[in-house]
């Protein structure tokens, strides 16, 4: 691996690793674009490939000369079958850069250089944002391509190309079915800008990889918008008219050669209207390629840009971003936490005024100073003591009385939200993930508003001040000191550029570990059933996940260990009386000059650390309040006046062009007109995805729909309050949802004050009377862990607290689908029970439980494929015959 003098030094330092990759062929994808294959397996060992993931590649001069420069390349594409292949695409200039001519006449079998310092790739977030705004060039084409891989089909990508050429067209772009893209052609630095849709962005990612002049434009563009610089990743991919990589002379890679630091210092490439796209100095580089492998069809449009004049006359507006949502919350409180910010600086100066007293005490003690001064020193110091104190007391008191007011408001505040959400907001949700939202989330605002901020405040005061203090004590000994805390410093530098992108891994394998886990609890009893190889999943990832941290944290070993020794106080002890002791033997300080290093200087290590948790806890604190926030601002399902449709009679459900979707522009459930008579049986069949579920929890009002109306007794369910609602609507799901109480609590559910003969007579009817006799107490069981219930009787449970509900609409999930054969019969039995007279609406999963019927409705991609009765649709040849015969299929095979 070859040393780059100075800078080569440093990098190093950093923990650069440089690979040589070899070529292994290219081929034209465009006139203007050519794809090198390259061959490193060291590298591809080294990093995950993520997208926008780029490559350092130092290019020899096409020029002749015996300089290298130093170019940033996105990894376009990597050969799964291949260990170590890869391809990296170049756009191509007229007149050639050194990348350009490196491209346009590599062979294979030739070898370059590269390393993927300071690359950090673009994740997906689990919960995304609202849609995905990418903004580039044909330079950027390469990246934008990767993330349009990634990005979820469900997801809204507006896509903006700054066109500079005609050849830049045929560049292909991997094909999103949401994306819309924009080409646009440059007539001015401003053209980008202007040609972005003057729109309410909330909640989108910005991600800009442009030219750098326009760059600038679209900067101050997406901030009009109101993007916060959170939800914005805009890096200049190259510069219009200048190359901005680094060149490597010869007199510097001579020095490489024999390991001595250039004379000469590093220049820059020479500049060229049409030079290659570089990369900036190591700290700042980005890549500079093109286009990954699709097909031109992939291309879904040219639409050229507005008039910039008339786009920019508009008014824009600027709307509002989840990851803002924290400041909202603490709008209120925030003014307290600056004050108490401010207190706490002069707290810390206070703090520390004692041993400054009691260096000069010591000092007039030396000098035989009369016991006047010794006690006055004394008792300064004494009486600043005990009022820092007393002030870190009352600051504190007063903290935590404005965090009592904030938390117990916040509670009521949360608690209300909760009662008022959608039920689709809850099943979207684990009971974890709600329990950590309202005790979790809420405890660390507690830190952030009693410690977090005055603990940040106090370890960067503390140590600053005490610094200077000694720096006027003696430099020369206060520059010792900084010796641990530059190497600290740098060494928790060089840790933070080697992770690179292993810390945002870490976070999602943390969560993704959480659900595994949880998961893997709840099937215990599965688990028992069949062993080990049913825990296999879980244990694979936690074998991943272990693999993971030690080949992230290994390497760290060494480092992590020197940082401990670092901050060690017997560290700066023994550097104090080190340097101390020969300054005080040639002469050159006091003895007496030492005390304030022996008092103050040893406790530097710890500051140090209390930065860290500070820290810590603000950004725990900032990403707790923006979660609690969110739900703030989930909209609520509001009950809207309305008057009952009187043609209309009770019981009967119409489903009037209803539309819906998780997200904006992604329906799941299109234009649905349905009706449910009194008294049928209408079931709902599909595959999986086809919007069963989707369409019985509208039914619910789980969701609010998105256009269309749905009616129940003659009345749109968004003018029924849930309890009205509740009284007219009734559900049994495939998951039994028992609450903590005895069996009578969990039947009367629905009907509190229901009398002792009713719930009996609905667990008899619900085959479940005589199984609740046999339970220790009968009706009056607590169900908890004392008790074990079979799935089949937890499911007649609640069919018989459906029974006593007596709705004249029902909604059943398939109750037997994982139900063993007796305990199907007997749920069977209680399922027929239970529909006698009711509007029922089936979702079926098994179609042999649904033949008979009076309705069968087939849905395909949200909408209704067929209808009929199971022997019309059978007659039909349709879709409902491709999934019967589907089902036989599967019958067979289990033969």
């Amino acid at each position: 691996m070859a040393r780059r003098g100075f800078q080569g030094v440093v990098l190093n330092a950093f923990g650069v690793q440089y690979h040589t990759a070899t070529v292994s062929g290219a081929e034209q994808l465009t006139p203007r674009m050519r794809r090198v294959w390259l061959s490193a397996p060291t590298l591809l060992a080294d990093i995950d490939i993520e997208p926008t993931a780029w490559l350092r590649m130092w290019f020899p001069d096409d020029k002749g000369s015996d300089a290298e420069f130093q170019r940033g390349y996105t990894i376009a594409e990597v050969d799964p079958d291949t260990v170590g292949r890869f391809a990296v695409d170049f756009v191509l200039h007229e007149p050639a850069g050194p990348a350009s001519a490196w491209a346009l006449n590599v062979t294979g079998g030739e070898t370059i250089e590269v390393t993927s310092f300071g690359s950090r790739g673009f994740s997906v977030s689990e919960d995304p944002p609202a849609g995905y705004l990418l903004i580039g060039d044909s330079a950027s084409v390469s990246a934008i391509n990767t993330i349009l891989a990634a990005v979820p089909h469900q997801v809204a990508v507006e896509v903006y190309l700054e066109q500079h050429h005609d050849d830049d067209l045929l560049m292909a772009l991997v094909h999103h079915p949401l994306a819309r893209v924009h080409w646009v052609p440059r007539t001015s630095e401003e053209s980008l800008a202007s040609a972005l849709e003057v729109r309410d962005w909330s909640n989108w990612y910005a991600w800009m990889g442009p030219e750098s002049k326009a760059l600038k434009h679209l900067r101050a563009r997406v901030k009009e918008f109101g993007f916060p610089k959170t939800d914005v990743y805009a890096q200049a991919y190259w510069a219009h008219g200048r190359a901005m990589g680094k060149e490597r002379g010869a007199e510097e890679r001579a020095a490489a050669d024999s390991g001595l630091p250039a004379a000469a210092a590093q220049g820059t490439a020479p500049a060229s209207a049409s030079g290659d796209a570089a990369s900036p100095a190591p700290e700042e580089a980005a890549p500079a390629a093109v286009e990954v492998g699709s097909t031109p069809e992939a291309v879904t449009a040219a639409d050229v840009a507005v008039d910039g004049s008339a786009q920019r006359a508009r008014s824009v507006r600027a709307g509002r971003w989840r990851s803002q949502a924290g400041s909202r919350l603490f709008a209120d409180v925030k003014p307290k936490l600056y004050v108490a910010g401010i207190l706490q600086f002069f707290v810390t100066l206070i703090q520390l005024a004692p041993y400054v007293l009691l260096v000069e005490l010591a000092r007039e003690l030396l000098a035989g100073s009369g016991s006047d001064t010794l006690w006055r020193l004394g008792l300064w110091a004494l009486g600043l003591f005990g009022l820092g104190t007393l002030l870190e007391s009352a600051l504190q008191l007063w903290l935590h009385s404005v965090d009592a007011r904030f938390g117990r408001e916040l509670r009521g505040r949360l608690l209300g939200k909760l009662a008022r959400l959608p039920l689709g907001w809850f099943t979207a949700r684990s009971s974890g993930q709600v329990d950590k939202l309202i005790n979790g989330d809420t405890l660390s605002l507690h830190y952030l508003i009693t410690h977090a901020v005055v603990d940040a405040v106090a370890a960067v005061v503390a140590p600053l001040a005490v610094l200077v203090y000694l720096f006027f004590v003696d430099w020369r000994m206060g520059l010792v000191l900084l010796i641990p805390i530059l190497a600290y410093i740098f060494t928790m530098m060089t840790m933070m550029a080697t992770s690179g992108p292993k810390t945002m891994q870490a976070q999602r394998w943390g969560e993704r570990m959480k659900r595994e886990a949880t998961s893997y609890m709840d099937g215990q009893p599965v688990i028992r059933v069949f062993g080990g190889s049913a825990a296999s999943p879980f244990r694979r990832s936690l074998d991943q996940y272990i693999a993971f941290l030690d080949g992230w944290q290994r390497p760290f070993v060494g480092k992590k260990s020197a940082m401990d020794l670092i901050t060690r106080p017997v560290t700066f002890l023994w550097l104090i009386l080190v340097a101390g002791t020969a300054l005080v033997v040639a002469g050159s300080v006091e003895p007496v000059d030492l005390l304030p290093f022996l008092f103050l200087g040893t406790t530097f290590g710890s500051r140090l650390l209390g930065i860290g948790y500070g820290m810590m806890g603000l950004r725990e604190g900032r990403e707790a309040a923006q979660k609690i926030q969110v739900v703030l601002d989930t909209d609520e399902l509001e009950v809207r006046p309305g008057q009952p449709n009187p043609a209309d009679e009770a019981g009967r459900v119409v489903f009037d062009e209803v539309s819906f979707g998780y997200r904006p522009g992604v329906p799941v459930i299109e234009n649905i007109s349905l009706t449910l008579e009194p008294g049928t049986v209408t079931a709902l069949v599909g595959s999986s995805g086809a919007g069963k579920s989707t369409l019985a929890a509208l039914l619910a009002r789980f969701h609010d729909v998105g256009s269309g109306v749905i009616r129940v007794g003659g009345r749109d369910i968004a003018t029924l309050s849930p309890d009205e609602l509740y009284a007219q609507v009734g559900f049994v799901f495939q998951d039994t949802q028992l609450v903590g109480g005895t069996v009578r609590d969990n039947i009367a559910l629905a009907v509190p004050d229901a009398s002792d003969d009713a719930i009996e007579r609905a667990a008899r009817d619900a085959q479940i009377h005589d199984r609740i006799l046999r339970l220790p107490q009968g009706y009056d069981t607590m169900l908890g862990a004392g008790t074990t219930m079979s799935g089949g009787e937890r499911q007649r449970l609640t069919i018989a607290r459906a029974l006593l509900a007596d709705t004249p609409v029902l909604v059943l999930d398939e109750a037997t689908a994982y139900a063993d054969p007796e305990a199907e019969y007997l749920v069977q039995r209680a399922l027929n029970r239970l529909t006698i007279g009711r509007t029922v609406l089936v979702i079926a999963h098994r179609l042999r439980t649904i033949t008979a019927a009076d309705r069968i409705v087939v849905l395909d991609g949200g909408r209704i494929a067929e209808s009929g009765t199971h022997t019309e649709l059978l007659a039909a040849e349709g879709r409902y015959r491709q999934l019967w015969n589907a089902g036989a299929d599967v019958k067979e095979i289990a033969r």
